[in-house]
């Protein structure tokens, strides 16, 4: 049980680090935008897709974590 347990909180946390990763670099690259960027252009569009999914990613993993926690809970409860 103890293996599942931290494997859940695992996947949870992995989860919301990636999102949270991902808003971070969907944000440094339109903070990076200048006003006409010729070398390399950043799709706005693109990057604000980014930002929500990351957002989504990582709001899905709290919420995993969060669901987890009260499984435990409750089973702690039941045993004791």
């Amino acid at each position: 049980m103890s293996l599942q347990i931290s494997n859940g909180y695992s996947s949870a946390f992995h989860a919301y680090n990636r999102g949270v990763n991902t808003v971070n670099q969907a944000a440094s690259r339109i903070a990076q935008m200048p006003a006409e960027n010729v070398q390399k252009p950043v799709d706005e569009a693109e990057e604000a897709v980014n930002l929500k999914y990351g957002e989504l990613q990582a709001e899905a993993g709290a919420k995993v974590f969060d669901v987890y926690d009260k499984t435990i809970g409750s089973i702690i409860d039941i045993k004791v």
